[in-house]
């Protein structure tokens, strides 16, 4: 044992309690940081940039499909038919 009265010893003024605190804190913020992180790249979270497309992206998906539907129905027409 260090000769000033222990681990955390007069010399911290009483304040020894405080690292520990701290310590625990850290690892509280890290835990809620990474949690979000991950929802984020779920997409269910607030990072942008991460996780599922936004609605207009699918809306124009949705409508690129179609126009490509409407695309091979007319080459098919063109082409004679056949096909399903």
């Amino acid at each position: 044992m260090p000769m000033w009265g222990g681990y955390w010893g007069p010399m911290w003024g009483g304040l020894g309690w405080i690292f520990p605190l701290l310590g625990m804190l850290f690892m509280v913020v890290m835990v809620v940081l990474c949690f979000r992180m991950i929802r984020g790249m779920s997409g269910m979270g607030c990072m942008p940039g991460h996780g599922q497309p936004g609605v207009g992206e699918i809306e124009e998906l949705r409508r690129e499909v179609r126009e490509l539907r409407e695309e091979l129905r007319k080459f098919r027409e063109r082409s004679g038919g056949g096909g399903s």
